[in-house]
């Protein structure tokens, strides 16, 4: 597992790429003194939560690329640690300023003021969980800008209508094994044969993994008699049959595009067969209405482009 920060002696060493920090928690322990009785604990906590943070982001970015096959972007994990240490200072700043009247004492508390200050707090600890999971999120989009093997396929990936083949292909089989344990299934039940010979039989002349086999033929409280419904598997062969053939009528078209005169100027629609996308291309920037009419109807702005929700 890879580590961009440690903590030893009560000082964090955080190194990721060009950026490089330490924090000593005696630094920061009196941010935690008019909150706890034990504010060098507090101080020790604070940095082990941010050293785990960064380290499993980085661990996170690098198993990613890892099955991406591509190489470690430092880049990627620099920004972040860079980032997150900011976010965490002024969390920390914030924190500093809230009370516990067990410390401070109960005699005139400033209970509003206290509030106020907590609530900037609890949105600072937000900006934390919001960074992180937002930077996970980007990463794996950079990482497989198309999706991994188990995400709906986009129109937009070259290989796409190569993995809606293969698809194809593994439905098909799939409803072929059903079909064929379901000829076994009832002929055993005419014979009054248990429920494992019909498992054992299943899985030897089909390949069905037992849990699978065992599933159409044990009894469920749903059930009404053994055996395998194939009705939801031919409904997805038949949908993605339809999209393959819309994506090979689009490739057969090839790119189109025609000019049409808006309030913003010549705006040149085409339909990019390569990206499967329709792109609204401006001579500029659209002001922010036309924007927000854009995004309500599926279009994302870009500096370089703005892609639709294809075809």
């Amino acid at each position: 597992m890879i580590k961009i920060a440690a903590l030893e002696n009560n000082i964090l060493a955080i190194v990721a790429g060009t950026f490089a920090a330490t924090i000593a928690a005696e630094d920061i322990e009196p941010q935690f003194h008019a909150l706890t009785h034990f504010p060098d604990r507090r101080a020790r906590s604070e940095l082990a939560d941010l050293a785990e943070r960064l380290n499993l982001f980085a661990a996170h970015v690098v198993e990613l690329w890892n099955k991406a096959c591509a190489p470690i972007p430092e880049a990627e994990i620099e920004a972040f640690a860079r980032r997150h240490v900011d976010l965490t200072r002024r969390y920390w700043a914030a924190e500093g300023r809230c009370m516990n009247w067990f410390i401070t004492g109960p005699a005139r508390f400033p209970v509003a003021r206290n509030e106020k200050r907590m609530r900037i707090s609890d949105a600072r600890r937000a900006d934390l969980k919001a960074h992180e999971a937002m930077a996970r999120k980007s990463a794996k989009r950079k990482a497989f800008p198309h999706g991994t093997d188990y995400e709906p396929i986009r129109s937009g990936d070259p290989v796409a209508m190569q993995r809606i083949v293969t698809r194809i292909e593994e439905v098909a089989l799939s409803i072929d094994r059903m079909k064929a344990a379901n000829a076994i299934i009832r002929r055993m039940v005419k014979d009054l044969s248990s429920e494992e010979d019909m498992i054992a039989a299943v899985v030897a002349h089909t390949g069905l993994p037992t849990d699978a086999a065992a599933r159409g033929i044990k009894f469920a409280s749903w059930q009404s008699r053994r055996g395998f419904s194939t009705t939801n598997s031919r409904a997805e062969l038949r949908r993605l049959q339809q999209r393959l053939a819309a994506l090979a009528r689009m490739k057969e078209r090839g790119n189109q595009s025609q000019e049409v005169e808006t309030s913003a100027g010549a705006v040149e629609i085409k339909e990019n067969a390569d990206i499967a996308r329709i792109q609204l291309i401006f001579p500029d920037k659209p002001d922010d209405p036309t924007r927000r009419v854009l995004k309500a109807n599926g279009f994302r702005w870009s500096p370089r482009k703005a892609l639709g929700n294809g075809t």
